[in-house]
């Protein structure tokens, strides 16, 4: 690029920045628009691309001080270029690195209602559960094509006590259920009866614990107030505490 070119690029950036007075810094693919409409570039490319070409070749001469506005933010692999007002310091955003599907299906359980009372659970008794428990005789249904079946977990196995644990939400009205939901809630009750029957023929205690037994939101979650809860779980565990 020429210096007389470089020149208008310096004119364009002082000009945003004086037109945009609450901006500090922008990437350089934010300038190019006014770049095209300044005659500078014929079109942009790949989201700034020509500037940064240039700033690369500049770069590489050590001559980027020719457009004082650049900020060069160095990686291991790649560079990142900014434009920054005069008198002003680029200051990089907090980058927060996102969350894996499968790191926020296991950050929910985590955090789930079933697992903040299993912890309380295992406090009481001084036992840890093997939590979603499956047993190679507990099974659903065959699959759509006629091949296997999926193990059906348990919420919580105490193996040394023969206690199994279930949680239950509250239920909702049946008849307010769309056809699709009252599918899937008779399928649920279904298994849940399977689960049951199995747990029983196997000389386990079956113990069954609602949500609703404690205090709850407006959105039916748990409202958390430990004391309580550690009250109405001793009652609930009663035959398994020791006096």
């Amino acid at each position: 690029m020429t210096d007389e070119n470089i020149a208008k690029v310096n004119e364009v950036i002082t000009q945003y920045f004086e037109t945009n007075t609450t901006v500090d810094w922008i990437p350089v693919k934010t300038i190019m628009p006014a770049l095209v409409e300044a005659g500078i570039f014929e079109k942009d490319v790949k989201k700034g691309f020509p500037l940064r070409k240039v700033l690369r070749k500049l770069d590489k001469q050590s001559e980027l001080d020719k457009i004082p506005a650049v900020h060069a933010e160095r990686k291991t692999e790649n560079t990142y270029w900014y434009l920054v007002r005069e008198g002003k310091k680029y200051t990089p955003k907090e980058v927060i690195p996102e969350i894996s599907k499968k790191e926020q299906r296991l950050l929910d359980i985590k955090n789930s209602d079933e697992n903040y009372l299993l912890n309380l659970c295992d406090e009481l008794l001084d036992k840890k559960a093997s939590r979603k428990h499956t047993f190679d005789t507990l099974v659903g249904n065959l699959h759509k094509r006629g091949k296997g079946r999926t193990k059906l977990p348990l919420d919580a196995y105490y193996q040394e006590l023969k206690l199994v644990i279930e949680f239950f939400q509250k239920e909702k009205n049946f008849e307010d259920l769309d056809e699709k939901e009252q599918a899937r809630i008779t399928q649920i009750k279904y298994y849940d009866e399977l689960k049951k029957e199995a747990v029983l023929n196997k000389k386990f205690r079956y113990m069954k614990i609602n949500f609703a037994q404690f205090q709850c939101n407006e959105n039916d979650k748990l409202i958390r107030n430990t004391e309580n809860d550690i009250i109405i779980l001793k009652q609930i565990l009663k035959d398994f505490l020791e006096d």
